[in-house]
């Protein structure tokens, strides 16, 4: 299955129908109903009797020859266009999620979209590479791997150490002085028996170190913050192959994640950081031209907060193509429970320069169905 299939299908001999997602709510009120999805709401007036069996009608599903014979001007077309326009309405039949473990989340899914079965394929056929297994890298590997994610690359050179227990669950005592990349896996593959784990054990100081990667890969996300300039030959990498790269990083008070940059929608890093630079204040620009490395210390809490917002981002990417990180970085201001975003223009680069100027795509992800 490619991005630009429709997310879903009907079995065959059955006839197309329209029925409400499931994970829409319908109040009912004094004068109506209200259909609700998460912190969205549609207010419906009407006669309770009429309003009971339209509901009813729409759970269950129009077929195609009940809407031809309904009047878009009619009290049931307007609601179905209202609903439609919502992304409330789906094409695919009923209890379609086949996976125990994620069947809460396919209904989740109905905010990112409609066809929340084919965002949830999209998942389990999706590859992911995540260059640094410490705090962002473990939870994001839990999050993917619990979501059903298909592959998995996981990159990192480093032993598990005591001071790493603090904030990397995958990890555990006895895992000390075992490779991360091992650990995590071991732990992954607990977690999620169908989940497919590589482990790449090795230092990544350039773009060529990447090279044990598959240039098929739906997603690269950089959850490391060192060496410098990490982030510049990962989307060098990234960038050649037209693979999306995302990024996270925790600090003392603050974290990040993003931009999650996408080649094919003519983002670039080089011009997002130099559009970030040009924003910040000149005290700011100062310090980080003076080179302050990440801080040595870490709190358990903040990183699995970033993490988790990371996360969010990249299944939300990886089922539906859109993402609130798309060319922008969140901010959480930790001390105040604050999120920023900062966001980045096109890319403005020449192609002689290496820059991905090209016309916008807003397909999902390529993501072959398995």
């Amino acid at each position: 299955m490619t991005g630009s299939e429709p997310l879903a299908a009907q079995p065959s001999g059955v006839p197309p129908v329209s029925r409400l997602v499931d994970a829409v709510t319908v109040v009912p009120g004094q004068a109506g109903v209200r259909f609700c999805l998460g912190s969205r709401a549609l207010t419906v007036r009407g006669p309770a009797d009429v309003l009971s069996r339209a509901v009813a009608a729409l759970r269950a599903g129009l077929d195609e020859a009940t809407l031809r014979a309904t009047p878009a001007t009619s009290a049931l077309g307007r609601l179905v266009g209202e609903l439609t326009g919502l992304g409330w309405m789906t094409s695919e039949p009923a209890a379609a999620a086949t996976n125990p473990t994620v069947e809460r989340q396919v209904g989740y899914l109905s905010v990112f979209g409609p066809d929340a079965a084919a965002m949830q394929r999209r998942i389990e056929g999706a590859r992911v590479a995540i260059l640094g297994v410490g705090g962002v890298g473990t939870v994001l590997a839990q999050h993917l791997a619990g979501a059903g994610v298909g592959e998995l690359w996981l990159v990192d050179f480093d032993r598990v150490a005591p001071h790493n227990l603090n904030r990397q669950f995958l990890f555990a005592y006895d895992d000390i002085g075992v490779p991360k990349t091992e650990a995590a896996a071991r732990a992954l593959r607990r977690l999620a028996p169908a989940l497919v784990v590589h482990t790449v054990d090795a230092r990544v100081a350039g773009a060529a170190d990447l090279s044990a990667l598959p240039a098929e890969l739906d997603l690269l996300v950089v959850a490391a913050d060192t060496p410098p300039g990490i982030h510049d030959f990962a989307w060098q990498w990234a960038r050649g192959r037209r693979i999306p790269l995302h990024m996270s990083a925790v600090g003392l008070e603050t974290g990040y994640w993003g931009p999650l940059l996408v080649p094919a929608r003519a983002h670039c890093w080089d011009c997002f950081s130099r559009d970030r630079r040009d924003a910040l204040p000149a005290d700011q620009v100062d310090l980080e031209e003076r080179g302050l490395g990440p801080t040595p210390y870490s709190f358990g809490p903040s990183n699995t907060a970033v993490a988790a917002l990371l996360a969010h981002d990249v299944l939300r990417y990886l089922a539906s193509g859109d993402s609130p990180a798309l060319n922008r970085r969140g901010q959480l201001m930790l001390s105040e429970g604050r999120i920023s975003y900062f966001a980045g223009q096109s890319c403005r680069c020449s192609p002689a320069a290496g820059g991905s100027v090209e016309a916008a795509n807003p397909a999902p992800p390529r993501v072959d169905e398995r």
